[in-house]
């Protein structure tokens, strides 16, 4: 991984060929956005945007067949690469993000054929497990509205997951030891994390469109609750293990490291720790 963002940022050719061939690929379009998201970072915005415009090439291609995903990731960490760089703060890229997030899901409205093509494949999905004798009490469209549900939010995840790949890269190769740092620092806005909080609220009392959003809105305070648990491991020097607790938390009792993630944004917890004003 870490050779494969070395070779791409030993030149402008060497990045077209990376995102180009790793574009062409379903999961590994992913190395392609971090790829896109590396350069916008560390090189101009000019060359980044020549190389986002490469990216899409493949991603144009997969867009033709039917998935749109390549196209959002390329765009998406492009647009908060240019955010982090100019910002250099985590908490604006996350705000910047989960609008983004909404602005996805609400993209669905403009995606007719993606829907239909989803609800056919859960359709053929559904027929070949009643051919072999499975009883199915569901619905196609019951199915591919789990998945649309949280469409905006899946995309979320992964632009930030290709972000966060894209600034460690940049971490090992130029500024070691500087990604750790800068995540465990992020915390959100306190008004952004008391507006957040009320949506979240409105979205788990069933108001629309909040409603369908709840997901989306979580990341936010989820990511800075993993940010603020890395923060006191490494600050404790408590170990590993209690790292692997934290995202066993994150996991299966999330409500509890959005919850962290809120409050802190407005008590500080880092500064209560060190003892600093």
């Amino acid at each position: 991984m870490r050779g494969l963002a070395g070779y791409a940022m030993h030149g402008r050719r060497q990045a077209i060929i990376v995102v180009v061939l790793t574009g062409l690929f379903p999961i590994l379009y992913c190395l392609s956005a971090a790829v896109v998201a590396l350069v916008n970072l560390r090189k101009s915005a000019t060359e980044g945007l020549i190389i986002l415009l490469w990216s899409l090439l493949p991603a144009g291609l997969f867009w033709i067949a039917g998935d749109s995903t390549p196209a959002i990731l390329m765009l998406g960490t492009t647009i908060l690469a240019q955010a982090l760089k100019y910002f250099e703060s985590w908490s604006k890229v996350v705000m910047l993000g989960t609008v983004l997030g909404i602005l996805t899901q609400l993209s669905l409205a403009w995606q007719g054929a993606y829907v239909a093509q989803l609800v056919s494949m859960m359709d053929e999905l559904i027929i070949l497990q009643q051919n072999q004798g499975v009883i199915v009490e569901y619905s196609a469209d019951e199915v591919a509205g789990l998945f649309l549900g949280i469409y905006g939010a899946y995309h979320f995840v992964t632009v930030i997951s290709c972000l966060v790949l894209a600034r460690w890269w940049q971490a090992v190769l130029y500024n070691p030891g500087g990604f750790k740092t800068e995540f465990h620092q992020l915390r959100l806005e306190p008004g952004f994390a008391i507006l957040l909080a009320g949506f979240i609220l409105a979205a788990l009392a069933g108001v629309p469109p909040l409603d369908s959003w709840l997901v989306i809105m979580s990341i936010a305070p989820l990511l800075s609750g993993l940010a603020l648990m890395h923060y006191i491991v490494a600050y404790r020097k408590l170990g590993f293990n209690w790292l692997i607790l934290a995202y066993l938390l994150a996991l299966f009792i999330s409500p509890m490291v959005i919850l962290l993630g809120l409050i802190d944004s407005v008590m500080n917890f880092r500064k209560r720790i060190t003892g600093t004003n």
